[in-house]
């Protein structure tokens, strides 16, 4: 294969995503299955999304999509306050970051993020053949950004955050990311991915858009998947200035975006109800854990987010493994450096009850 394939490529570490139910369904043969391991949303699909999902599978699945995704675009532009050529739209934020890579990656530029964080930033740097320089996060979970500073140099295209972050939960500072901005170069490009924001009750959370007319070097990106329920239709964007979003529209795919995502993430913007009710239930899940895990006596991350990341002060694929057989997946942490930990996600109330059954029995508490 290597006369074949780029040596990048082949040069790559497998992503591994969370195990999936029906996967759990045949290998233990049960079926009362909970997944609390991708930071799905509990309360399921915005109806409103739903609902106009289905007009448009019967009236429009014999139509390209719109390539420019005109609708979703207005309103967001409107809703953020920004220009509708500000906006970019694709497959979720994984193509996003991917289009993003592909667009502004050369073989020879150097990439700084944390070394617990978000794969995807790694994904497509070594896709790309680019160098990428991994950061310690600090001792309570938060990227340390006058460290990833002094990583910047001459040949830095872009510095990724990911705040919250995925998979330990917290946000970084405001005061800490203005001061990034301010002192970093203009040639290197900062993309923050915000992938959580929604979710966040901290007030030192930063207004990443009122931000992007100052910094010409910022692309803000956000999902659908979260908060809203989209997670399987995958629709994700990125705000940015002009000429940035211009580039990237460029290396795009035709139709990036289905026509049933796009009149689901469209109609989603319009369900405030929906939207409430999965801040209130991630809000009182939130409390749960943390409960729960100071009376088991466990050590945790504070989360802005909706999934919590714990350290069972054990073999975390193990718990995993002990879980599974009680249908209950959770996502170890071992494949991004943290072997005792595992990410969470807040379930609706009687998963979490469960999950912690299981995690107790597990742990022997």
């Amino acid at each position: 294969m290597k006369q074949y394939a780029r040596e990048c490529i082949l040069n790559r570490k497998d992503y591994i995503p969370g195990k999936p139910i029906e996967e759990v369904q045949k290998e233990f043969g049960i079926t009362d299955i909970i997944k609390m391991a991708s930071n799905e949303n509990p309360m399921g699909t915005s109806p409103k999304a739903i609902e106009a999902m289905i007009e448009e599978v019967k009236t429009n699945s014999c139509r390209y999509p719109v390539s420019l995704c005109t609708e979703l675009a207005g309103k967001l532009a409107k809703r953020l306050g920004v220009a509708e050529n500000q906006i970019y739209i694709d497959n979720g934020g994984d193509a996003v970051i991917t289009m993003y890579g592909l667009t502004f990656f050369n073989p020879d530029d150097e990439i700084v993020t944390a070394d617990t964080t978000f794969p995807a930033y790694e994904n497509i740097t070594t896709k790309m053949g680019a160098t990428i320089k991994k950061i310690p996060l600090t001792q309570g979970g938060y990227f340390d950004l006058p460290a990833m500073l002094k990583a910047v140099t001459e040949k830095t295209k872009t510095v990724f955050i990911c705040s919250p972050n995925n998979p330990t939960g917290p946000i970084t500072p405001k005061k800490d990311i203005i001061d990034f901005l301010d002192k970093v170069p203009s040639s290197t490009l900062v993309f923050l991915d915000e992938a959580y924001i929604d979710f966040v009750d901290n007030e030192d959370c930063v207004d990443s858009i009122s931000l992007l007319g100052k910094y010409k070097n910022l692309v803000v990106m956000r999902t659908f998947s979260k908060v809203m329920g989209l997670a399987a239709l995958r629709c994700g964007y990125c705000v940015a200035d002009s000429e940035i979003v211009r580039a990237m529209m460029k290396a795009r795919e035709p139709f990036p975006v289905n026509r049933i995502a796009q009149a689901g993430a469209s109609a989603a913007l319009d369900d405030a109800e929906f939207y409430e009710k999965t801040l209130a239930n991630n809000r009182e899940a939130k409390k749960y854990y943390y409960d729960e895990f100071d009376r088991m006596g466990l050590k945790y991350y504070p989360s802005e987010s909706n999934f919590i990341c714990v350290d069972l002060g054990a073999d975390s694929e193990e718990v995993f493994n002990a879980m599974l057989r009680n249908g209950v997946i959770i996502r170890p942490l071992a494949s991004q450096g943290l072997p005792t930990c595992a990410r969470i996600t807040f379930g609706l109330p009687e998963e979490n009850k469960r999950t912690i059954a299981s995690l107790s029995k597990a742990l022997g508490k």
